[in-house]
């Protein structure tokens, strides 16, 4: 019953007021954060801690060997990259004849400018990863012309790709290498350093 002096309000009449409605809105929200948060591992529970740890082991499956970076690469517009297996042997003076037969007098005109040999096994503490052969060049023209035509080494053509581009994609690979690796040190409460 209501005492006198009471206001009359539509709670007591039995039905909803505001303040029971706010109630209810309130009670509707926390079960649906509830509901959101069972679907959604939190970032402490072993299904979170489970599904980082795979996806840094698959990464490591799929990729085994990343090229670390401690900046982002720097741009070399004129730089040409040709990729070759280490069982092919070749030398800078292999490289030197395969761009002097496409354009002939490279070196002495000036349109290469330096060849640079790369070991990428070496650069990633790998084995079995495509050695590259950097070819720096004077002008857009002639990489232009080198990318189109590639280059012929002891019968069998070689690709030129833009080095940059390659960078480009390791970097990617590095960060998100890192990016996972983080992640995983997180959940196990660890503090990440900047290691990779």
């Amino acid at each position: 019953m209501q005492q006198e002096g009471e206001p009359l309000s539509s709670s007591a009449l039995g039905t909803p007021s505001r303040e029971s409605g706010a109630l209810r809105a309130d009670l509707e929200a926390s079960e649906e954060n509830q509901a959101w948060s069972l679907c959604r591992p939190n970032k402490y529970s072993k299904q979170y801690l489970r599904q980082v740890i795979a996806e840094y082991e698959s990464l490591d499956r799929e990729l085994p060997c990343i090229r670390k970076f401690l900046t982002p690469p720097t741009a070399q517009p004129l730089c040409l990259c040709m990729e070759a297996s280490p069982e092919q042997d070749l030398t800078h003076l292999a490289v030197l004849e395969a761009l002097e037969a496409e354009l002939p007098g490279a070196m002495e005109s000036g349109c290469v400018s330096s060849i640079r040999f790369e070991d990428m096994n070496v650069i990633c503490g790998t084995a079995g990863r495509r050695n590259r052969w950097l070819i720096t060049v004077s002008d857009f023209q002639t990489r232009s012309r080198l990318l189109r035509s590639g280059l012929r080494l002891r019968g069998s053509a070689h690709p030129l790709l833009r080095h940059d581009e390659l960078l480009l994609s390791d970097y990617r690979l590095h960060l998100r290498r890192s990016l996972v690796r983080r992640r995983m040190l997180e959940a196990l409460g660890a503090d990440p350093t900047e290691e990779d």
